[in-house]
């Protein structure tokens, strides 16, 4: 006698329970690969754009933390909150700069940056959105 390959079938598809296993280690993986290969990226270019602004503040920065060491606990803490508002400006500034250069076709510092070739080189619609993610990352950390 031949196999009913119909009844096999229905039988495999009537049991769930791998199946729910199945896509719980597919979701969990699909997880783990998109912090891997996406959010550390763009945490880490965050952190790196945040290092850039803490190590060459603006003037008005630096002259507001010279005029916390004359301020009683609440000054400090208003002038701290100043400080933190302050870099985070001026870092949206330096992306937006970086992402404005890009879509303006001004290519020479990412093509020497990267050492890549042209053709390498990223859109700038992606530029766009490497500019928003980072904005999006930097709110959380100022």
């Amino acid at each position: 006698m031949s196999e009913n390959t119909v009844y096999t079938l229905a039988k495999t598809l009537q049991k769930t329970d791998g199946l729910e296993k199945d896509f719980s280690q597919l979701l969990s993986s699909l997880r783990d690969t998109i912090e891997k290969e996406y959010l550390l990226k763009i945490r880490s270019a965050a952190n790196t754009e945040k290092a850039f602004a803490v190590e060459h503040p603006p003037r008005e920065v630096t002259l507001l933390r010279a005029m916390s060491a004359f301020m009683d606990e609440n000054g400090k803490q208003q002038i701290d909150r100043m400080t933190k508002s302050l870099l985070f400006l001026h870092t949206m500034q330096h992306i937006q700069r970086g992402v404005a250069d890009f879509s303006a076709g001004n290519l020479l510092e990412a093509r020497s940056a990267e050492g890549g070739a042209p053709e390498d080189l990223p859109s700038p619609q992606s530029a766009q959105m490497a500019g928003l993610l980072l904005t999006l990352a930097l709110a959380d950390q100022f």
